[in-house]
């Protein structure tokens, strides 16, 4: 049989508990274990970035066939704006190692497709934006009234 519980009895066993409980961390993060200061005041998570590095190299050469007809140098170039990406993001967000790696392998592997797909809509961007500019420079308003 249950015995009943007070409301107070109940909070004065498990809210002491729940607050040790939500303020310790048991397990601290592997990839918090090395980091470095790049400049004073920006952490750096060494291990982190190394695993993104291998990521991103790893996929390259698994990169898709519309990358083959590029130049060496431009597959380089375009291997340097990941392997930066790739960087960059895990100093901003600093994800988990695994994490870390399976965005990396993503961006070594579909990086071309992302730059031609942000490239795309920058192009798209820059064109609505001059039509609207030349709409408005002839006196006309963006919803085609006078």
């Amino acid at each position: 049989m249950i015995a009943q519980v007070s409301i107070p009895k109940f909070a004065a066993l498990w809210l002491p508990a729940l607050a040790i409980s939500a303020t310790a961390d048991p397990t601290p993060r592997l990839a918090d274990a090395f980091t470095f200061d790049l400049v004073p005041g920006l952490p750096v998570p060494a291990l982190t970035c190394a695993i993104g590095a291998i990521g991103v190299l790893c996929a390259r050469p698994l990169a898709r066939r519309s990358e083959s007809t590029l130049s060496w140098s431009m597959f380089a170039l375009v291997s340097l704006i990941m392997l930066i990406t790739a960087q960059l993001w895990i100093v901003e967000d600093r994800p988990g190692l695994l994490f870390a790696f399976v965005v990396s392998l993503g961006l070594g592997f579909a990086g071309y497709s992302l730059i031609e797909m942000v490239g795309a809509q920058v192009a798209q961007f820059a064109r609505d934006m001059i039509g609207r500019a030349a709409s408005a420079a002839q006196g006309k308003d963006g919803d085609g009234a006078a």
